[in-house]
Protein backbone atom coordinates (compact mmCIF):
# COMPACT_ATOMS: atom_id res chain seq x y z
CA UNK A 1 0.00 0.00 0.00
CA UNK A 2 1.36 3.57 -1.09
CA UNK A 3 0.55 6.01 0.83
CA UNK A 4 1.35 9.84 -0.66
CA UNK A 5 2.25 12.48 2.09
CA UNK A 6 3.01 16.26 2.12
CA UNK A 7 5.57 17.79 4.66
CA UNK A 8 4.55 21.28 6.25
CA UNK A 9 7.48 22.70 8.22
CA UNK A 10 11.16 21.53 7.58
CA UNK A 11 12.55 22.56 10.88
CA UNK A 12 13.96 19.90 13.86
CA UNK A 13 11.13 17.61 13.54
CA UNK A 14 10.39 17.71 10.22
CA UNK A 15 13.94 17.70 8.71
CA UNK A 16 14.20 14.43 10.94
CA UNK A 17 10.84 13.09 9.25
CA UNK A 18 12.96 13.08 5.90
CA UNK A 19 15.87 12.05 7.71
CA UNK A 20 13.61 9.17 8.59
CA UNK A 21 12.34 8.22 5.39
CA UNK A 22 15.50 8.57 3.53
CA UNK A 23 16.94 5.80 5.68
CA UNK A 24 14.01 3.53 6.54
CA UNK A 25 11.57 3.57 4.06
CA UNK A 26 12.38 0.47 2.49
CA UNK A 27 12.27 -0.99 5.79
CA UNK A 28 8.93 0.03 6.87
CA UNK A 29 7.06 -1.28 4.11
CA UNK A 30 9.23 -4.46 4.41
CA UNK A 31 7.95 -4.66 8.03
CA UNK A 32 4.25 -2.93 8.02
CA UNK A 33 3.11 -3.10 3.87
CA UNK A 34 2.97 0.84 3.52
CA UNK A 35 4.84 2.61 1.68
CA UNK A 36 5.49 6.04 2.63
CA UNK A 37 6.38 8.39 -0.68
CA UNK A 38 6.98 12.09 0.54
CA UNK A 39 5.86 13.87 -2.77
CA UNK A 40 6.19 17.58 -1.69
CA UNK A 41 8.01 19.79 1.23
CA UNK A 42 7.01 23.03 2.16
CA UNK A 43 8.66 25.84 3.89
CA UNK A 44 8.84 29.43 3.70
CA UNK A 45 12.91 29.26 3.45
CA UNK A 46 15.08 27.67 0.09
CA UNK A 47 15.62 24.19 1.24
CA UNK A 48 15.92 22.78 -2.62
CA UNK A 49 19.46 21.90 -2.10
CA UNK A 50 18.86 19.96 0.89
CA UNK A 51 16.25 17.22 -0.27
CA UNK A 52 15.99 15.50 -3.17
CA UNK A 53 11.48 15.74 -3.25
CA UNK A 54 9.51 19.09 -4.66
CA UNK A 55 9.85 21.71 -2.41
CA UNK A 56 7.26 24.81 -2.15
CA UNK A 57 6.67 28.00 -0.38
CA UNK A 58 2.94 27.86 -0.01
CA UNK A 59 1.11 25.56 1.94
CA UNK A 60 -2.09 25.61 -0.21
CA UNK A 61 -0.37 23.29 -2.71
CA UNK A 62 0.25 20.59 -0.35
CA UNK A 63 -3.73 21.12 0.96
CA UNK A 64 -4.77 21.46 -2.63
CA UNK A 65 -2.79 18.50 -4.21
CA UNK A 66 -5.21 15.54 -5.12
CA UNK A 67 -2.38 13.18 -5.09
CA UNK A 68 -1.70 13.65 -1.38
CA UNK A 69 -3.11 11.73 1.31
CA UNK A 70 -1.61 13.17 4.15
CA UNK A 71 -0.47 16.57 5.54
CA UNK A 72 2.10 16.32 7.79
CA UNK A 73 2.09 20.03 9.86
CA UNK A 74 4.85 20.65 11.80
CA UNK A 75 5.20 24.34 11.68
CA UNK A 76 3.90 24.71 15.43
CA UNK A 77 2.16 27.71 16.82
CA UNK A 78 -1.82 28.42 16.63
CA UNK A 79 -1.91 29.82 12.83
CA UNK A 80 -1.38 29.23 10.54
CA UNK A 81 -1.16 25.83 11.45
CA UNK A 82 -4.77 25.77 12.61
CA UNK A 83 -6.26 26.99 9.39
CA UNK A 84 -3.61 24.29 7.55
CA UNK A 85 -5.03 21.34 9.88
CA UNK A 86 -8.62 22.31 9.09
CA UNK A 87 -8.22 23.44 5.43
CA UNK A 88 -6.39 19.22 4.88
CA UNK A 89 -9.26 17.63 7.17
CA UNK A 90 -12.08 19.34 5.16
CA UNK A 91 -10.29 18.33 1.84
CA UNK A 92 -10.72 14.64 2.70
CA UNK A 93 -6.97 14.50 3.62
CA UNK A 94 -5.69 13.01 6.77
CA UNK A 95 -3.46 14.63 9.16
CA UNK A 96 -0.25 14.36 11.27
CA UNK A 97 0.91 16.65 13.16
CA UNK A 98 3.12 17.57 16.36
CA UNK A 99 1.79 20.50 17.59
CA UNK A 100 1.08 20.71 21.10
CA UNK A 101 0.10 24.12 21.82
CA UNK A 102 -2.07 23.94 19.24
CA UNK A 103 -4.16 20.72 20.32
CA UNK A 104 -3.87 21.87 23.94
CA UNK A 105 -4.92 25.90 23.57
CA UNK A 106 -7.43 25.61 20.56
CA UNK A 107 -7.94 22.12 20.01
CA UNK A 108 -11.57 21.65 20.30
CA UNK A 109 -12.60 22.74 16.77
CA UNK A 110 -9.99 20.71 15.13
CA UNK A 111 -11.15 17.92 17.07
CA UNK A 112 -14.96 18.54 16.45
CA UNK A 113 -13.62 18.28 12.40
CA UNK A 114 -11.66 15.61 12.87
CA UNK A 115 -14.92 13.50 13.84
CA UNK A 116 -17.02 14.44 10.76
CA UNK A 117 -13.73 14.25 8.27
CA UNK A 118 -13.11 11.12 5.82
CA UNK A 119 -9.15 11.45 6.97
CA UNK A 120 -8.17 10.69 10.52
CA UNK A 121 -6.46 12.83 12.64
CA UNK A 122 -3.18 11.41 14.85
CA UNK A 123 -1.00 13.54 17.12
CA UNK A 124 1.28 10.89 18.98
CA UNK A 125 4.40 13.52 18.16
CA UNK A 126 2.54 16.21 19.76
CA UNK A 127 3.37 14.35 23.42
CA UNK A 128 5.71 12.05 24.11
CA UNK A 129 8.17 12.52 21.44
CA UNK A 130 9.38 9.05 20.69
CA UNK A 131 7.62 7.69 23.70
CA UNK A 132 4.37 5.82 22.63
CA UNK A 133 2.37 7.58 25.22
CA UNK A 134 -1.42 7.82 22.40
CA UNK A 135 -1.47 4.72 21.22
CA UNK A 136 -1.20 3.17 24.48
CA UNK A 137 -4.00 5.10 25.65
CA UNK A 138 -5.69 4.67 22.62
CA UNK A 139 -5.06 1.22 21.81
CA UNK A 140 -3.33 -1.08 24.88
CA UNK A 141 -5.27 0.29 27.75
CA UNK A 142 -8.74 0.95 25.88
CA UNK A 143 -10.06 -1.81 28.21
CA UNK A 144 -9.54 0.04 31.36
CA UNK A 145 -11.04 3.27 32.79
CA UNK A 146 -7.90 5.32 33.23
CA UNK A 147 -7.94 6.38 37.08
CA UNK A 148 -4.91 8.89 37.01
CA UNK A 149 -1.85 9.93 34.93
CA UNK A 150 1.56 11.14 36.05
CA UNK A 151 4.13 11.72 33.77
CA UNK A 152 8.11 13.60 33.48
CA UNK A 153 6.94 15.15 30.11
CA UNK A 154 9.53 17.97 29.36
CA UNK A 155 13.14 16.82 29.00
CA UNK A 156 14.47 19.98 29.45
CA UNK A 157 13.49 20.77 33.25
CA UNK A 158 14.29 16.92 33.86
CA UNK A 159 18.03 17.06 32.60
CA UNK A 160 18.42 20.53 35.09
CA UNK A 161 16.86 18.96 37.95
CA UNK A 162 19.06 15.85 37.09
CA UNK A 163 21.95 17.84 37.14
CA UNK A 164 21.39 19.96 40.59
CA UNK A 165 20.63 16.92 42.23
CA UNK A 166 23.87 14.82 40.92
CA UNK A 167 26.02 17.63 40.42
CA UNK A 168 25.06 20.01 43.00
CA UNK A 169 24.85 22.95 40.52
CA UNK A 170 22.44 25.66 40.83
CA UNK A 171 19.86 26.35 38.46
CA UNK A 172 21.20 28.70 36.77
CA UNK A 173 24.20 26.56 36.03
CA UNK A 174 22.31 23.70 34.98
CA UNK A 175 20.33 25.64 32.60
CA UNK A 176 23.62 26.98 31.03
CA UNK A 177 24.51 23.91 30.55
CA UNK A 178 21.42 22.42 29.17
CA UNK A 179 21.52 25.20 26.45
CA UNK A 180 24.81 23.99 25.83
CA UNK A 181 24.46 20.34 25.04
CA UNK A 182 21.03 21.74 23.35
CA UNK A 183 18.87 20.35 25.66
CA UNK A 184 17.52 23.87 26.48
CA UNK A 185 16.39 26.84 23.61
CA UNK A 186 18.23 30.06 24.28
CA UNK A 187 14.88 31.72 25.52
CA UNK A 188 14.16 28.61 27.89
CA UNK A 189 11.01 30.20 29.26
CA UNK A 190 7.98 27.95 27.72
CA UNK A 191 10.01 24.70 29.00
CA UNK A 192 11.34 26.08 32.34
CA UNK A 193 7.98 27.34 33.10
CA UNK A 194 6.34 24.44 32.57
CA UNK A 195 4.00 25.66 29.92
CA UNK A 196 5.13 23.04 27.75
CA UNK A 197 4.88 19.98 29.94
CA UNK A 198 1.62 21.20 30.72
CA UNK A 199 0.28 21.61 27.39
CA UNK A 200 0.81 17.58 27.22
CA UNK A 201 -0.64 16.83 30.81
CA UNK A 202 -3.85 18.55 28.90
CA UNK A 203 -3.90 16.34 25.77
CA UNK A 204 -3.26 13.42 27.79
CA UNK A 205 -6.14 13.94 30.62
CA UNK A 206 -8.83 14.69 27.38
CA UNK A 207 -7.57 10.88 25.71
CA UNK A 208 -7.49 9.58 29.16
CA UNK A 209 -11.05 10.53 30.58
CA UNK A 210 -12.94 11.82 27.25
CA UNK A 211 -13.41 15.56 28.68
CA UNK A 212 -12.87 19.42 27.07
CA UNK A 213 -9.58 20.37 29.10
CA UNK A 214 -9.34 24.26 29.37
CA UNK A 215 -5.63 25.26 29.93
CA UNK A 216 -7.02 28.45 32.44
CA UNK A 217 -7.95 25.97 34.82
CA UNK A 218 -4.80 24.15 35.17
CA UNK A 219 -2.40 24.75 38.08
CA UNK A 220 1.22 25.69 35.94
CA UNK A 221 4.11 25.91 37.85
CA UNK A 222 7.58 25.56 36.91
CA UNK A 223 11.00 25.09 37.99
CA UNK A 224 13.07 28.05 38.63
CA UNK A 225 12.43 28.80 41.96
CA UNK A 226 13.97 24.97 43.07
CA UNK A 227 17.25 25.52 45.21
CA UNK A 228 20.21 23.37 45.45
CA UNK A 229 19.01 23.46 49.22
CA UNK A 230 15.76 21.87 48.62
CA UNK A 231 17.28 18.94 46.51
CA UNK A 232 19.37 18.53 49.44
CA UNK A 233 16.63 18.59 51.77
CA UNK A 234 14.59 16.24 49.52
CA UNK A 235 17.22 13.92 49.24
CA UNK A 236 18.10 13.70 53.30
CA UNK A 237 14.26 12.75 53.68
CA UNK A 238 13.77 10.17 51.36
CA UNK A 239 12.68 12.37 47.80
CA UNK A 240 13.81 13.63 44.87
CA UNK A 241 12.00 16.57 42.99
CA UNK A 242 10.66 16.42 39.31
CA UNK A 243 8.62 18.63 37.15
CA UNK A 244 5.52 16.31 37.28
CA UNK A 245 1.69 16.68 35.06
CA UNK A 246 -0.49 14.90 37.42
CA UNK A 247 -3.83 14.23 36.16
CA UNK A 248 -6.18 12.21 38.62
CA UNK A 249 -10.92 11.69 38.50
CA UNK A 250 -12.05 12.33 42.13
CA UNK A 251 -15.63 12.03 42.06
CA UNK A 252 -15.99 12.89 38.82
CA UNK A 253 -13.69 16.03 39.52
CA UNK A 254 -10.66 16.26 36.95
CA UNK A 255 -7.32 17.13 39.64
CA UNK A 256 -4.95 18.41 37.15
CA UNK A 257 -1.69 20.47 37.76
CA UNK A 258 2.05 20.61 36.39
CA UNK A 259 4.49 21.50 39.09
CA UNK A 260 7.74 20.53 41.29
CA UNK A 261 6.97 17.77 43.09
CA UNK A 262 8.92 15.46 45.86
CA UNK A 263 8.20 11.73 45.15
CA UNK A 264 9.78 8.76 47.04
CA UNK A 265 13.15 7.41 45.85
CA UNK A 266 11.02 3.99 45.45
CA UNK A 267 8.72 5.43 42.87
CA UNK A 268 9.37 4.05 39.26
CA UNK A 269 9.57 7.76 37.95
CA UNK A 270 12.14 8.97 40.58
CA UNK A 271 14.72 7.27 38.41
CA UNK A 272 14.16 8.53 34.92
CA UNK A 273 16.91 11.12 34.36
CA UNK A 274 18.62 13.60 31.98
CA UNK A 275 16.33 14.14 29.50
CA UNK A 276 14.23 11.14 28.95
CA UNK A 277 10.82 11.64 29.95
CA UNK A 278 8.30 9.10 31.49
CA UNK A 279 4.79 8.78 31.74
CA UNK A 280 2.87 6.35 34.30
CA UNK A 281 -1.26 5.32 33.37
CA UNK A 282 -3.07 4.03 36.21
CA UNK A 283 -6.07 1.64 34.87
CA UNK A 284 -8.74 -0.02 36.90
CA UNK A 285 -7.42 -3.26 34.74
CA UNK A 286 -3.81 -3.19 34.74
CA UNK A 287 -2.91 -1.28 37.53
CA UNK A 288 0.53 0.85 36.74
CA UNK A 289 1.46 1.34 33.37
CA UNK A 290 5.33 2.99 32.54
CA UNK A 291 6.34 4.14 29.47
CA UNK A 292 9.88 5.65 29.02
CA UNK A 293 11.87 7.29 26.59
CA UNK A 294 13.34 10.73 25.26
CA UNK A 295 10.43 12.50 24.84
CA UNK A 296 11.98 15.81 22.59
CA UNK A 297 14.32 15.44 19.68
CA UNK A 298 14.05 15.53 16.07
CA UNK A 299 14.66 11.77 15.40
CA UNK A 300 12.41 10.66 18.38
CA UNK A 301 9.43 13.08 17.42
CA UNK A 302 9.54 11.48 13.88
CA UNK A 303 9.55 8.15 14.94
CA UNK A 304 6.97 8.92 16.31
CA UNK A 305 5.23 11.05 13.05
CA UNK A 306 5.93 8.25 10.68
CA UNK A 307 4.37 5.62 12.92
CA UNK A 308 1.25 7.93 12.54
CA UNK A 309 1.19 8.02 9.31
CA UNK A 310 1.99 4.02 8.85
CA UNK A 311 -1.27 3.87 11.19
CA UNK A 312 -3.62 5.82 9.16
CA UNK A 313 -2.29 3.70 6.43
CA UNK A 314 -3.41 0.56 7.75
CA UNK A 315 -6.41 1.83 8.95
CA UNK A 316 -7.66 3.61 5.41
CA UNK A 317 -10.03 0.97 4.88
CA UNK A 318 -10.81 0.23 8.61
CA UNK A 319 -11.99 1.88 11.29
CA UNK A 320 -10.66 5.63 12.07
CA UNK A 321 -8.90 6.83 15.34
CA UNK A 322 -11.24 10.23 16.61
CA UNK A 323 -10.90 11.90 19.65
CA UNK A 324 -14.18 11.32 21.54
CA UNK A 325 -14.94 14.41 24.04
CA UNK A 326 -17.83 13.82 25.82
CA UNK A 327 -18.33 16.95 27.70
CA UNK A 328 -16.61 19.77 29.63
CA UNK A 329 -13.94 18.91 32.42
CA UNK A 330 -15.37 19.77 36.11
CA UNK A 331 -12.38 20.72 37.97
CA UNK A 332 -11.40 20.15 41.44
CA UNK A 333 -11.10 22.91 43.17
CA UNK A 334 -8.03 23.96 45.57
CA UNK A 335 -10.50 23.77 48.84
CA UNK A 336 -10.86 19.87 47.56
CA UNK A 337 -7.17 19.12 46.80
CA UNK A 338 -5.69 17.59 49.78
CA UNK A 339 -1.57 17.03 50.05
CA UNK A 340 1.06 16.77 51.84
CA UNK A 341 3.51 19.47 51.69
CA UNK A 342 7.37 20.64 52.02
CA UNK A 343 7.81 23.92 53.30
CA UNK A 344 11.47 25.68 53.07
CA UNK A 345 12.00 29.28 54.55
CA UNK A 346 14.83 31.24 55.46
CA UNK A 347 14.36 33.16 59.16
CA UNK A 348 15.87 34.95 61.86
CA UNK A 349 17.56 32.91 64.25
CA UNK A 350 16.03 33.95 67.69
CA UNK A 351 13.60 32.54 70.49
CA UNK A 352 9.14 32.93 69.27
CA UNK A 353 9.71 32.57 65.59
CA UNK A 354 8.03 28.56 65.43
CA UNK A 355 5.44 29.62 67.76
CA UNK A 356 4.41 32.22 65.12
CA UNK A 357 5.18 30.14 62.11
CA UNK A 358 3.18 27.56 63.75
CA UNK A 359 0.38 29.79 65.09
CA UNK A 360 -0.19 30.50 60.90
CA UNK A 361 -0.57 27.12 59.60
CA UNK A 362 -2.94 26.04 63.06
CA UNK A 363 -4.95 28.77 62.02
CA UNK A 364 -5.70 27.68 58.47
CA UNK A 365 -5.88 23.83 60.23
CA UNK A 366 -2.40 22.71 58.69
CA UNK A 367 -0.72 20.00 61.03
CA UNK A 368 3.06 20.38 61.08
CA UNK A 369 4.95 16.86 60.58
CA UNK A 370 8.00 17.90 61.32
CA UNK A 371 10.65 20.64 61.56
CA UNK A 372 14.15 20.59 60.67
CA UNK A 373 16.71 23.30 61.34
CA UNK A 374 20.37 23.35 60.99
CA UNK A 375 22.95 25.85 62.76
CA UNK A 376 24.24 27.83 60.20
CA UNK A 377 26.66 31.14 60.50
CA UNK A 378 24.57 33.66 58.70
CA UNK A 379 22.16 36.13 59.41
CA UNK A 380 19.07 34.57 58.26
CA UNK A 381 18.75 30.23 58.49
CA UNK A 382 16.64 27.38 56.55
CA UNK A 383 13.98 25.79 58.40
CA UNK A 384 12.15 23.24 56.75
CA UNK A 385 9.16 21.89 57.75
CA UNK A 386 6.59 19.30 56.25
CA UNK A 387 3.01 19.21 56.65
CA UNK A 388 0.51 16.35 57.44
CA UNK A 389 -2.34 15.92 54.25
CA UNK A 390 -3.39 19.93 54.29
CA UNK A 391 -5.59 21.75 51.79
CA UNK A 392 -3.98 23.79 48.76
CA UNK A 393 -6.24 26.64 49.07
CA UNK A 394 -5.38 26.63 52.79
CA UNK A 395 -1.26 26.49 52.23
CA UNK A 396 -0.49 29.08 49.72
CA UNK A 397 -2.57 31.38 52.23
CA UNK A 398 -0.20 30.15 55.09
CA UNK A 399 2.74 30.75 52.96
CA UNK A 400 1.43 34.14 51.96
CA UNK A 401 1.11 35.21 55.74
CA UNK A 402 4.06 33.86 56.35
CA UNK A 403 5.88 36.09 54.09
CA UNK A 404 5.06 38.95 55.85
CA UNK A 405 6.71 38.29 59.36
CA UNK A 406 9.68 40.95 59.05
CA UNK A 407 11.62 37.82 60.69
CA UNK A 408 11.16 36.05 57.14
CA UNK A 409 14.04 36.61 54.07
CA UNK A 410 12.86 36.20 51.06
CA UNK A 411 10.00 33.95 49.40
CA UNK A 412 8.79 31.07 51.26
CA UNK A 413 9.12 27.56 48.83
CA UNK A 414 6.19 25.59 49.07
CA UNK A 415 6.42 21.67 47.72
CA UNK A 416 4.00 19.38 47.28
CA UNK A 417 4.99 15.78 48.38
CA UNK A 418 2.92 12.93 47.00
CA UNK A 419 3.64 9.58 48.69
CA UNK A 420 1.54 7.67 46.39
CA UNK A 421 0.33 4.22 47.08
CA UNK A 422 1.53 0.63 46.76
CA UNK A 423 0.95 0.76 42.83
CA UNK A 424 3.31 3.21 41.98
CA UNK A 425 0.24 5.96 41.43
Amino acid sequence: MKIRCGLIGFGTVGSGVYTLLQKHRTDIYKKTGVDIELVTICDVRDIKDKVNVPVTGSWQDVVNDASIDVVIELIGGIEPAKTIILSALNAGKSVVTANKKLLAESGNDIFTASQKAKGALAFEAAIGGGIPCVAALRNGLVGNAIQSVVGILNGTTNYILTRMAEDGMSFDEALKLAQAKGYAEADPTFDIEGFDAAHKIALLSMLAYNVRVSMQNIYIEGITKITSLDIKYAHEMGYTIKLLGVSRMVDDKLDIRLQPVMIPFTHPLASVRNEFNAVMYNGDMTGAVTLYGKGAGSLPTASAVVSDVVSIAQKQNGIKDSVYIANDAQYLSSDDRMLRYYVRLHTEDRAGILSKISGVFASYNISIASVIQKEVNAPYVPLVITTHAAREAAMHKAKQDIEQFNFVNGQVMVIPIEDFNSTGE
